[in-house]
């Protein structure tokens, strides 16, 4: 009897282990899925919002510029900081037309450098790209030694280093290196939950400005679409300087 009362014991302690460790498993689950229930319900209302505001002063079909003024000139930001023209610029490090674009970018702001701020937003598209998000972890932990844009670079430069192998890390370990970057704090802060929710906040702010593929580029808030070239490119950039002066 004795035995048989033990095991009955020993059973009914087991299922209260289980129990409450389901149960603290529980609680973090719960409020994960309010907060992407609550972020996803803020999207949809700024979406819709912006969506009113555009019927009621329609533009016309020809422009180049969109009405969807929903963009923050936050940013890994370069040029004139204190610029009232910004340049914004949701960009995925393992996106060729991106790597390119870096260029028709670099140009323009030597141009108008007196007179333009350039920022870039991170928009991976890992389902397209599968280092996408690990290349923008590795460019955030530059920033936080201050070498954002020379990461920025060397991404898109060796782009095809890196784009298709199975351990991207192992490449970008060496950038930092050769960036003189404290190494096993670079590594360390990849892994830091921090900077993959700036990377989501901004893919969140892209997708509420119906980004629907990169480079996206946005000019003073406003969608830039259907530029032919460069030359349209700059012009734009020329008529928003003129305008805010």
């Amino acid at each position: 009897m004795n035995r048989l009362s033990d095991k009955k014991a020993h059973s009914i302690a087991r299922e209260r282990q289980s129990g409450s460790a389901s149960r603290s498993l529980a609680k973090p689950l719960i409020v994960l899925t309010v907060l992407i229930v609550a972020a996803a319900a803020a999207a949809l209302v700024l979406v819709r919002r912006s969506s009113s505001e555009n019927s009621a002063g329609a533009v016309s079909s020809n422009t180049t510029l969109g009405a969807k003024p929903v963009i923050t000139p936050e940013g890994w930001a370069k040029g004139n900081l204190a610029a009232k023209t910004v340049l914004v610029e949701f960009g995925d490090f393992q996106c060729p037309s991106c790597a390119a674009a870096r260029l028709k970018v670099d140009n323009a702001l030597k141009k108008f450098e007196k007179d333009l701020k350039v920022v870039f937003k991170q928009y991976p598209m890992p389902n397209l790209h599968r280092n996408a998000m690990i290349a923008a972890q590795a460019a955030e932990a530059a920033g936080r030694q201050l070498k954002f844009w020379e990461m920025y670079e060397i991404l898109f430069a060796r782009q095809n280093e890196w784009v298709n192998v199975p351990d991207a890390l192992t490449f970008f370990l060496k950038y930092a290196a050769e960036l003189q970057l404290d190494v096993e704090k670079f590594r360390q802060d990849m892994l830091d939950g921090e900077i993959r929710n700036k990377i989501f906040r901004d893919l969140l702010e892209g997708q509420v400005a119906q980004v629907r593929s990169v480079p996206s580029f946005f000019l003073n808030g406003k969608m830039m679409q259907g530029v032919k070239n460069d030359a349209e490119f700059e012009e734009l950039i020329a008529q928003a300087i003129r305008a805010a002066q």
